[in-house]
């Protein structure tokens, strides 16, 4: 389970030239640690793999797994672009200097202010929801005279084979319109006709995510160009651009499947040209949203053990400085961790050996990282590391039981980048209103 950099040294775990034991003295934990070189390879596998002579195809990072300037940047030097879901999230891309012409703008609640602030700043797409939605953004765009360009979220009612939670694409799914309602797709040709600079390029389908089926995005991609082909001779409007979203799984633990991301991404480029030269289809640009696949196994997250415990019923718990408020996805999905102890890693396993729970300190029973790691006797002060935390951890970390959001650096070689600064007590409480 280790990232494209990490290796090991007399059993201990190093990023680059940096050991992770070594690492927790000068940084706060829990310390999320991105593995840079890790992220650069998994940039020049979509930059090589994902590309055709028939069309444009753009990878669109979806900034919902991990977002800081600091990506950002990496991300605009990569040519890539950024979806964002939030004034938050347009806010953070402006401020890193990324220009928000590469912003692709989703949403399924969008506020007026969200579509005013996007028309504004002229991001580059703005993905619509639903009927409601565009009847909002054409009553506002009648105060600018330059296009807007926008996709229209479709559901193809696609099974992914995923979380209930992250499925998207189910027929009764809160995203987007059916693309089997075709009251509703006259209806929105209709507006988009009547429209003065509201532009339809083309439709956007996300199925899910954490997918490691291939023939998901083979039918996802078929069903999208069949659906296009039809909307186009219904309608006569013709259509330039296929968003087939992300979702694309990455390896939690030992025995998960992999993807093999070069082949997965050919593939969909294959699909996807057989399918517009039969259907005779004008399509110029094919997007995909790759979130967890570029950052989530380049990530990890490390703790320092405050002690153990063997309970009457003879149950044993890793005490970690951390927990759910770092990393809710165990409690949200069920989610799956490999673990392991950084400072003595690959140590063989003695008769000695114990099963453990990695359970935090939040004041919830819930509050468990991991069940029944197998591990050589843990002690306190031992650097405790949870891989593949990359994607969904920092993002949807928070402040339970007063706790401060944690620091976040990348590795690259001997450097060490701070790209977020551990949250503070003032900053915790900066929102609060104290006094009368």
């Amino acid at each position: 389970m280790k990232t494209y950099a990490m290796r090991e040294v007399n059993n201990e775990l190093y990023l680059g030239n940096i050991r992770l034991s070594e690492l927790v003295k000068d940084h706060p934990t829990p310390l999320y640690v991105y593995d840079e070189a890790g992220i650069e390879h998994k940039i020049s596998q979509f930059r090589t793999h994902f590309t055709s002579k028939q069309f444009f195809c753009e990878t669109i990072y979806a900034s919902k797994a991990f977002l800081a300037p600091y990506l950002c940047q990496m991300l605009e030097k990569a040519g890539f672009g950024i979806d964002a879901v939030s004034l938050g999230d347009l806010y953070l891309i402006k401020k890193s200097g990324f220009p928000l012409a590469k912003v692709v703008f989703h949403g399924n609640n969008k506020s007026d202010e969200e579509l005013q602030t996007a028309i504004k700043e002229r991001v580059g797409l703005i993905v619509v929801d639903n009927l409601n939605e565009l009847k909002r953004l054409m009553t506002f765009a009648e105060a600018v005279d330059y296009p807007i360009k926008t996709l229209f979220r479709v559901n193809p009612g696609i099974s992914a084979h995923t979380h209930a939670y992250i499925e998207t694409a189910l027929l009764s799914s809160k995203f987007g319109e059916s693309i089997y309602d075709w009251d509703k797709m006259h209806s929105l040709a209709k507006l988009y006709q009547e429209s003065r600079n509201v532009k339809l390029l083309g439709f956007h389908a996300h199925i899910g995510s954490q997918i490691n089926t291939p023939s998901s995005f083979v039918k996802s991609a078929q069903t999208m160009l069949n659906f296009m082909a039809k909307f186009q001779e219904e309608t006569k409007m013709v259509l330039n651009t296929l968003n087939l979203g992300g979702g694309f799984g990455i390896k939690y633990l030992p025995k998960d499947k992999e993807i093999k991301l070069p082949e997965m991404l050919t593939k969909i480029v294959k699909t996807v040209e057989k399918g517009v030269k039969e259907k005779g289809l004008a399509l110029r640009t094919l997007m995909i949203e790759p979130g967890r696949s570029l950052v989530g196994d380049s990530g990890f997250t490390l703790y320092r053990c405050g002690g153990t415990k063997q309970t009457f019923g003879h149950k044993n718990y890793v005490f970690i400085d951390g927990g759910m408020a770092d990393n809710i996805r165990p409690a949200l999905y069920q989610a799956k961790y490999t673990v392991g102890v950084a400072n003595r890693f690959n140590q063989p396993l003695s008769n000695q050996a114990l099963s453990y729970d990695i359970v935090g300190k939040c004041c919830e029973s819930g509050d468990v990282i991991a069940k029944d790691v197998v591990l050589e006797q843990v002690e306190e002060g031992d650097t405790i590391i949870v891989f593949a935390t990359g994607a969904y951890c920092y993002s949807m970390s928070m402040n339970y039981n007063g706790l401060t959001r944690g620091e976040v650096v990348f590795i690259k070689d001997d450097q060490i980048k701070v790209v977020i600064e551990k949250e503070s007590l003032d900053q915790l409480v900066s929102t609060c209103v104290f006094g009368g």
